[in-house]
C-alpha cells in the first residue's frame, strides 16, 4: 500500500477528539492511559473492556516509540467516529516505523499494533512522520 493510500484510509477527523502533548518524561504516560480511557468511556459507554484495553496497548506502543526515539515535539491525537478510534502519534524522527525481527530490544510494536488495528500506516511529515492506527471499538 503507498503512503497516498494510506493517508487516504484514516477515519475522517469528525466527531470527539482529544489532543495530548507527548514528552520523553514516561511517568506522563500513566496520564495519558488514564485520559484516553476516560475519554473513550465518556464518548463511548458502551465499549467493551477487551476494545478499551486493545487502544490502551496500541496507544501504548506508539507513544513509547515516539517517546523512546524521537525528540520533542511529539504529540497524540486520538478521533472518534462511530464505533472506531483513530490513534495518531507525531514525532520528529524521520525515519519511518519499521518492524525489527529477533531485536532483543523489543521491536515487536508493529506487529501487535498490525494484528489488534483494522488498519495502520504512517505519514512523513517533513522532518518527522504520523504512525496512525484505527481500532474498532
Amino acid at each position: 500500500m503507498s503512503v497516498d493510500e494510506l493517508r487516504h484510509s484514516r477515519l475522517p477527523a469528525k466527531g470527539a477528539r482529544l489532543r495530548l502533548a507527548l514528552d520523553q518524561d514516561f511517568t506522563t504516560l500513566r496520564r495519558i492511559r488514564e485520559r484516553t480511557v476516560a475519554f473513550v468511556r465518556r464518548h463511548l459507554p458502551h465499549a467493551e473492556a477487551d476494545a478499551v484495553a486493545d487502544v490502551r496497548l496500541v496507544l501504548d506502543e506508539m507513544a513509547c516509540n515516539a517517546m523512546r526515539h524521537a525528540r520533542p515535539p511529539c504529540e497524540l491525537i486520538l478521533s472518534l467516529r462511530g464505533d472506531r478510534i483513530l490513534l495518531e502519534v507525531t514525532d520528529s524522527l524521520p525515519e519511518l516505523a519499521r518492524r525489527r525481527e529477533g531485536y532483543v530490544g523489543g521491536g515487536r510494536g508493529l506487529a501487535l499494533i498490525d494484528a489488534i488495528a483494522v488498519r495502520w500506516g504512517q505519514t512523513p511529515r517533513g522532518s518527522g512522520k504520523t504512525v496512525w492506527a484505527e481500532l474498532a471499538l
